[in-house]
């Protein structure tokens, strides 16, 4: 994405504000900040959800999709998808899990295929798809979720705090699932989160934001253990020491 604004009525300053952000194909970038930041109106604005006043959004392609060694960008915004934060409300509880992933492929242009085979692809038993969401923990809801994600085969998958509403056990679990799925289905990944451990283990880059700008972006390892910027040496003190 590039020179992306978001402005909102009634506000001093735009929510993101000429924000530059490079996601290679394969590859996961995180954006990090705290609350106010910016970090889900960008997201928000990758998706489609919200509509940015200005600057461009393209996504990476696959081999698979005709993207080639160098990764030809789409700006299809069927290629990306997004993970929400809660597992309990991002499914219809009236639905069985197999009625919504029909759902999902239905309207990806796959109505033919099977949703057992997206249950398996995140872990899950193919029987499943005759459970309602109450019957499921957190962890296997956004599971789920990340499934119903994939039936239109995106390129790009956004992570909107998808883990920090699950116990720390459940959040390695699914963390692993996406670092897997990222290897497997070649997909790029944005991920949003407040959480320094969040973004240690997962991100080959990232980018901080601070009212809606990014302050300092680079590989992981530099920025988060010698960081240049003021705001990202304060996220980094006030964090909580790893024991």
């Amino acid at each position: 994405m590039t020179g992306l604004v978001k402005r909102f009525p009634r506000t001093d300053r735009p929510a993101v504000d000429a924000v530059d952000l490079r996601l290679e194909r394969g590859e996961a970038v995180v954006v990090l900040g705290q609350s106010g930041s910016g970090k889900t109106t960008l997201a928000r604005c990758v998706v489609g959800l919200e509509r940015p006043d200005a600057g461009t959004v393209a996504f990476p392609l696959s081999e698979r999709d005709g993207g080639g060694p160098r990764g030809r960008r789409t700006t299809d915004p069927g290629r990306v998808q997004i993970v929400f934060q809660d597992p309990y409300s991002a499914l219809n509880p009236g639905h069985s899990i197999g009625t919504t992933l029909r759902e999902a492929l239905r309207a990806a242009g796959r109505p033919d295929e099977d949703p057992a085979d997206l249950l398996e692809l995140v872990g899950l038993p193919r029987e499943y798809v005759t459970r309602r969401p109450r019957r499921l923990s957190g962890g296997e809801r956004q599971r789920v979720a990340i499934a119903r994600a994939l039936a239109p085969r995106p390129g790009v998958l956004v992570c909107d705090e998808a883990v920090s509403a699950l116990d720390v056990s459940v959040q390695a679990g699914v963390l692993n699932l996406l670092a897997r799925l990222r290897r497997e289905l070649d997909l790029s990944i944005l991920f949003i989160t407040h959480d320094l451990a969040i973004a240690r283990q997962v991100a080959d880059r990232v980018h901080v934001m601070h009212r809606g700008r990014v302050v300092e972006h680079g590989p992981a390892d530099a920025v988060l253990t010698a960081p240049a910027h003021p705001y990202t040496r304060q996220l980094l003190a006030s964090a909580p020491a790893a024991h």
